[in-house]
């Protein structure tokens, strides 16, 4: 008999633990959020720039009360700033960090430096959406280049974390920091202990999953199903809370690799309280089942994506880059003269790039404008993944929610998996003959977006919904 069959407690809507935020994880919460799902979803790993619906452990426990992270205007951390423009609830822009005087901030669209003279002082990080430099964290060195600090900050420009590393650059501790700028909670990267203080006393936590534990029961819902996305700190948390009616879910999202983990094998073996397994990668599910997996029990499963708008089969291109190296352009430009190509850069333009505007069938959009851009994604129905160099606007993923054909080169794919293997080639010549036979056939066309869909696994809604009721959908329990 499984380990979660010998309760019999109510079905109760449940919990989304996330080890930490990032793409995968964001689509999760928000496939969640798109079928229905109004609980709480909570993050391990701190990060700063996190939506408003989602909750930080760290910073749930840097308040008396516990029950809201952010503070009002009126306690907030007050800055003097030697730079103009900041103001509070507002992200920080690269050059809106105290320094000391005579220091000089520089960027690019990548990341900053610090510069006292010729003396590298610090690096800066962006996070928030790309290509608009909002501070995310900004490390500190010393006279040798070592860092020893790492400032963090949120999305309201407030600095509510600082890491120490010890003289090799080793992490030592981490400090989270309420709205007024108090010291709350310090986490000693070598022990794992934290230390949390508020209410007017400090309490000791073992670890992260001590502390995730609290967090839940705090949130009333202890007892309820936990959705978790990690074998490491969630899913210690879900063997500490215990079992659940309908039994955890995990939601497996790393990359393949050569074994199945040790934690993994335990669920499969009933030795946990973990029911059900879905796999978000593809080639993961399949190298799973290929090392023994059972495929009855380890099962792939997509993402409701918020598709916003039909394809119309528009003859008009896409080209988002910052940079002129752009894979056989002349040959799309040369063989496929009834398509337009919109080339868009947040940059200026180099002169080679700029030269491109002889072609009739091209048109081109140096430092591009939001509202372009916009406009852009709405126009055109085809996006040609064909740039050298970083993807920039997270064009690819925003073609494909607008459901644009994305058609790409071996070389110059940004995220593969939003392009179907039908879609990508070695070579510019059989891209283009695959692009005039679809421009002439409406089936054909659906079916290459079709494709596209299928390899990004794209879910339906209801999917989701019957999950969280504790359906039988893929026969749930292992």
């Amino acid at each position: 008999m499984e380990k979660c069959d010998r309760i019999n407690r109510r079905q109760s809507k449940g919990v989304l633990l996330l080890d930490h935020y990032d793409e995968m994880a964001d689509q999760l919460k928000q496939s969640f959020r798109l079928s229905g799902f109004d609980g709480p979803v909570v993050v391990v790993s701190d990060a700063g720039f996190l939506p408003a619906d989602v909750l930080s452990l760290f910073r749930w426990f840097c308040t008396d009360s516990g029950d809201a992270p952010d503070e009002t205007p009126e306690q907030q951390w007050t800055y003097r700033l030697s730079h103009a423009g900041w103001q509070r609830g507002k992200p920080r822009f690269f050059n809106q960090i105290e320094v000391p005087d005579y220091w000089e901030i520089s960027s690019n669209n990548g990341s900053g430096e610090i510069h006292d003279l010729n003396h590298l002082r610090g690096r800066i990080f962006y996070g928030g959406p790309s290509g608009r430099r909002l501070v995310s964290e900004v490390d500190w060195l010393n006279e040798k280049g070592v860092v020893r600090a790492t400032d963090h900050y949120d999305r309201r420009g407030i600095l509510y974390a600082r890491t120490v590393f010890n003289r090799k650059g080793e992490r030592f501790c981490r400090t989270w920091f309420d709205g007024a700028g108090r010291e709350r909670v310090v986490e000693n990267a070598v022990t794992r202990d934290i230390l949390v203080t508020r209410r007017g006393k400090t309490e000791l936590f073992k670890n992260r999953t001590a502390l995730a534990a609290t967090m839940i029961r705090e949130l009333g819902a202890e007892g309820q199903r936990i959705f978790y996305n990690s074998l490491s700190t969630p899913l210690f948390v879900t063997e500490q809370l215990g079992c659940a009616e309908g039994g955890h879910v995990l939601f497996w999202q790393e990359n393949p690799r050569p074994d199945i983990p040790g934690n993994m094998q335990m669920i499969l073996e009933g030795r946990a309280n973990t029911s059900a397994i879905y796999v978000q990668n593809r080639a993961s599910w399949e190298q799973l089942t290929a090392l023994g997996a059972p495929a009855e029990k380890v099962r792939p499963l997509g993402f409701v994506y918020p598709f916003e708008r039909m394809n119309r089969r528009r003859r008009d291109v896409l080209i988002c880059t910052n940079s002129d190296q752009i894979e056989q352009l002349e040959t799309f430009l040369t063989h496929l003269p009834q398509m337009t190509f919109h080339i868009a850069a947040v940059t200026e333009m180099s002169s080679r790039l700029l030269a491109y505007g002889r072609h009739a069938n091209v048109r081109l959009y140096p430092i591009v404008r939001k509202e372009v851009v916009d406009e852009l994604f709405e126009k055109c129905d085809y996006y040609f993944d064909v740039n050298h160099g970083g993807e920039i606007l997270s064009s690819v993923k925003r073609a494909f929610l607008n459901n644009q054909l994305i058609l790409g080169l071996e070389g110059t794919l940004h995220r593969r998996r939003y392009t179907s293997k039908m879609n990508c080639f070695s070579d510019a010549l059989p891209l283009c003959r695959l692009a005039e036979r679809l421009a002439a056939d409406t089936a054909l066309f659906e079916q290459h977006l079709n494709a596209q869909r299928e390899a990004a696994m794209s879910e339906s809604a209801g999917v989701y919904r019957q999950l969280f009721s504790g359906g039988r959908r893929l026969d749930d329990t292992i």
